[in-house]
Order: C-alpha cells, then structure tokens, then sequence
C-alpha cells in the first residue's frame, strides 16, 4: 500500500464515487457500462446520514451489525454497502475498483 491510497482526512461518503471517478479512466467504454461500486444510491446515504454516519471511517466503524438495524438498510442496501467496502479495500491493495 501506497502512502497516496491511505486518506490523510475523512473521506465524506457523499463525495466518494466523485473523487474516484475524478482520479480514474471514467471515461473508458467499459467503466461508462458498469455501475460505480463506490457510488451508493442516495437512498442510502441519505438513510446513514440520518444515523449520523456520514465518512467511510465511521461506515467501517459501525459494523454489520449496527448496519443491519439500521431503519430503511434492507438486504440490497446493505449488499451495496459492503460492494463499496470490498471496492475500497481493492483500491488500497492496488487492485482494481
């Protein structure tokens, strides 16, 4: 790991997937064709927005437990959720997102 790929800041949840996309090939035919992992619909932000989880660190923080009781974080939420961390955890090991 890279010492660029280790956020020296919270990483807002909101602004993730435009940052991604801002440092990547977004443009490419395949990645315009795919959905953007770090990206999780508003309905979700806006739900862990209400329980006052607003970075990517106080997400990992919270744990799946604490996710899964959250109100409106149903199954496919969730699976959203950990589809962003697993995409991240990718990126900090120098896979690919």
């Amino acid at each position: 790991m890279t010492e660029q790929n280790i956020p020296t800041h919270p990483t807002a949840l909101s602004s993730l997937a435009e940052h991604v996309a801002a440092s990547g090939a977004w443009w490419h035919e395949s990645a315009l064709d795919q959905p953007n992992a770090m990206a999780l619909p508003p309905r979700v932000l806006h739900r862990l927005d209400k329980a006052g989880i607003l970075t990517v660190e106080q997400l990992r923080a919270a744990g799946p437990h604490k996710l899964r009781n959250l109100d409106g974080i149903g199954k496919l939420a969730f699976d959203q959720i950990i589809e962003l961390l697993r995409a991240l955890d990718r990126q900090a090991n120098g896979g690919d997102s």
